[in-house]
């Protein structure tokens, strides 16, 4: 993943969680200028009422949205940013209304205008060809796992690449493998027009077991350790995806030939609701090498 894709990403995180932030606070500056305005029509208090629940509904949606990686968060950020400025106006009028109350909604108001404008700022920087509706590439690409350590987030990573890759050009050993074939002749076959090796490291994969209670990577003949082996052998790119809460391991943890693994660049792929964002930063990753 480059610098400048590793930064964007941490930009939306951040921008995320602001913006759930800030619809906390148009809540509790709603209920505030309700408490400001004591004699206040009954539409105007529905006027209120009604702009403080838009804005604040569009900002924590946007937040959900970039967070969740979908495809109109950047078009909710662009309505909650239309919103929020509509209901600064309004807050700005309210404050030459009431002159007792117009410091308070003055404040909030010129509050509201600033991350509309820090907002569209960003959003105005957001890259249009971001991930989410990228045609699909050819990448060859391998995934090494062990299933008893992380099967099912394999499984779900696997369906998202689908949609930004060539499914045909995905090798996963449970889709590639026919009954009867030896697996270790597939898997040779599957590296050799390999381009990416993604390898999946969840909170078991270092210390899984055989049935007689020997690490599995202790093993020459286990097949994750012949899978990576391979890829570092032929300098394939190798990509450790820690998932669960995994990090990587040492180089005093691994065997001699795979010591390699610990200076690659790994990236986290996290529950939900950071999981299609981090798989997005991943398909990024990918796409830039």
């Amino acid at each position: 993943m480059t610098a400048a894709t590793a930064e964007e990403s941490r930009s939306r995180s951040r921008l995320a969680r602001f913006s759930m932030l800030f619809a906390v606070l148009d809540l509790l500056a709603t209920a505030v200028a309700l408490m400001l305005l004591p004699n206040a029509a009954v539409l105007g208090e529905w006027l209120i009422v009604a702009g403080g629940a838009l804005i604040s509904g569009l900002a924590f949606s946007f937040g959900v949205m970039i967070s969740s990686g979908r495809s109109l968060a950047r078009a909710i950020g662009f309505a909650s940013v239309v919103a929020h400025i509509l209901t600064a106006g309004l807050f700005l009028l309210l404050s030459q209304v009431v002159p007792e109350s117009m410091w308070a909604l003055a404040s909030w108001g010129i509050t509201l205008t600033v991350y509309a404008g820090f907002t569209i700022h960003r959003l105005m920087s957001w890259p249009t060809d971001d991930g989410w509706n990228l045609p699909r590439v050819d990448v060859p690409i391998f995934i090494s796992y062990r299933r008893q350590d992380s099967r099912e987030t394999v499984g779900r990573i696997h369906d998202h690449l689908r949609d930004g890759f060539d499914e045909r050009r995905i090798f996963l050993d449970v889709d590639r493998q026919a009954a009867g074939e030896d697996y270790r002749l597939v898997v040779a076959q599957a590296l050799g027009c390999t381009k990416v090796v993604l390898a999946v490291i969840g909170t078991n994969w270092l210390t899984a077991t055989d049935g007689e209670g020997r690490r599995r990577l202790d093993d020459p003949e286990d097949m994750v350790r012949i899978e990576l082996e391979t890829a570092l052998q032929h300098d394939l790119r190798l990509i450790p995806v820690l998932v669960g809460g995994a990090s990587m391991p040492g180089v005093a943890e691994l065997p001699s030939s795979l010591g390699p693994l610990c200076y690659r660049r790994s990236l986290a792929v996290r529950p939900d609701p950071d999981f299609k964002a981090d798989v997005r930063t991943l398909m990024l990753a990918m796409r830039d090498g």
